[in-house]
């Protein structure tokens, strides 16, 4: 799944998202794949789902699935119940996590 070596210093513009077993990976126009997090940019981004999966979000913030579910029930995640038992995680609040994230860094 892409290039030996590759990395997101030497690729081009990543041209899409595609998911494949569950995971996220940036799509390059030369047919490499990254982790979604390793060549992650706020265009690509914003063409992840509207709302995720609990276990999506997971994925995306490469964190155990256990993990999150733990942060949505403590609100650390916003989420938003749909039906009876559908919990979904807006894109958004993906984002504001990691921005909240990189502010603490900083």
């Amino acid at each position: 799944m892409g290039a030996e070596g590759a990395s997101p210093q030497n690729l081009p513009k990543p041209v899409g998202i595609s998911r494949h077993s569950g995971r996220y990976y940036n799509v390059y126009s030369d047919g490499t794949l990254l982790p979604l997090i390793a060549g992650g940019s706020v265009d690509t981004a914003m063409e992840l789902p509207l709302l995720l999966t609990v276990e999506e979000t997971a994925d995306v913030l490469r964190i155990g699935r256990t993990y999150a579910f733990a942060m949505v029930k403590s609100g650390e995640i916003e989420s938003i119940l749909i039906g009876k038992r559908g919990r979904r995680v807006p894109r958004e609040a993906v984002l504001d996590y990691i921005a909240t994230l990189r502010q603490a860094k900083d």
